[in-house]
């Protein structure tokens, strides 16, 4: 999902661009625009910021470490209420970091090796495509797995206690 906030985010001056045809919007577009000079660094920015945005949005540490205490659960060698609270917000903060490098090596990568290489023919195949891509074959392979196991299933006779 931030890939997709960050995009739709730096289409946004060329689309008001269109509508009011004002100077400083079309030159802001231009350099928003892949292979434009802000592309890269302002498209790492906004992954970063709209990934930890969702993920507090997502994971309320204050939510979680309530439901944690209703359940009468805890994390080990944190003491439940506030500590909870402040280490779940502590490792989302960490993972979040994590997450916004990964993302934008993700969607950077091709803008990257378009500029290197002078090629537009990567402009078409983004980084979530790839993401898109391993998603739905993972799905197929797990399904196939679980075909091929219930098939297993089938063949085998189990005891029939009529017979006896």
């Amino acid at each position: 999902m931030p890939i997709i906030f960050s995009t739709s985010s730096m289409a946004l001056p060329a689309t008001l661009a269109r509508f009011t045809g004002l100077n400083f919007l079309k030159n802001a577009a231009v350099g928003l625009n892949p292979g434009g000079s802000f592309y890269l660094p302002t498209n790492i920015l906004l992954i970063a910021f709209f990934n930890y945005y969702y993920t507090f949005l997502q994971l309320d540490p204050d939510d979680v470490s309530d439901q944690l205490k209703r359940q009468g659960a805890s994390i080990p060698l944190v003491r439940p209420g506030k500590s909870t609270a402040a280490f779940i917000k502590t490792v989302l903060s960490r993972i979040s970091v994590l997450g916004s490098v990964f993302l934008a090596i993700l969607a950077a990568g091709p803008a990257v090796v378009e500029q290197a290489t002078h090629l537009t023919a990567f402009r078409g195949f983004a980084g979530t495509s790839v993401l898109i891509l391993v998603g739905c074959a993972t799905d197929t392979a797990r399904k196939v797995q679980a075909e091929i196991i219930s098939q297993k299933y089938k063949n085998i006779e189990f005891y029939d206690t009529e017979k006896y």
